[in-house]
């Protein structure tokens, strides 16, 4: 994340804070960030240096007018005035990043085997939430390739339960202890 990207999220959150709209926006950044994932062509069309500032505000405004906080629609037109436009989505993460150090929550990514049902991702965020002391957000992937377990990025820290990992180290006991036997 840029300096100048950290700048515009603390100037948003700040703002909104001051105008006691902070929930609101916090959502309406939720619904950028994901409409800016969901959609390569937006994302193109702002980075686009053969797209005028005028056609990018209006898809901006056309997109976001009603649906998003005044606040919001305001960022990005003003990042467009400014030539920023290609900044809007490290904004959008740096706004997140911001909003949840200052809330006391952190990101838990989980890539699991097979779809966690709702209830086990609650008991799994709750469990996360007790080991932490801190608020979990789940960010949860399947990825068939761990056989069976799950794998926990929480910041730096990996927790590997998956069934691939448990497999693989079993290999190496059984590598180490034959090499010893001979």
């Amino acid at each position: 994340m840029t300096p100048v990207a950290r700048r515009y999220a603390l100037a948003l959150y700040e703002e909104a804070r001051a105008r006691n709209e902070g929930e609101a926006v916090d959502d309406g950044m939720i619904a950028l960030g994901e409409t800016l994932d969901a959609s390569r062509d937006l994302r193109s069309v702002l980075a686009s240096p053969v797209v005028s500032r005028t056609k990018k505000a209006a898809v901006v405004a056309r997109l976001f007018g009603d649906r998003l906080p005044k606040l919001v629609t305001s960022l990005m037109l003003l990042l467009i005035k400014k030539e920023r436009e290609d900044l809007a989505v490290e904004v959008v993460a740096a706004y997140r990043a911001l909003h949840d150090k200052r809330a006391g929550i952190v990101e838990a990514r989980v890539r699991t085997a097979r779809p966690l049902t709702a209830d086990e991702a609650e008991s799994l965020r709750k469990a996360l939430e007790t080991r932490t002391g801190s608020g979990v957000r789940l960010r949860l992937a399947v990825e068939p390739a761990l056989i069976g377990g799950l794998v926990v990025r929480l910041g730096d820290r990996v927790y590997d339960g998956s069934l691939r990992h448990q497999l693989g180290l079993l290999r190496e006991q059984l590598v180490t202890r034959a090499q010893i036997a001979n």
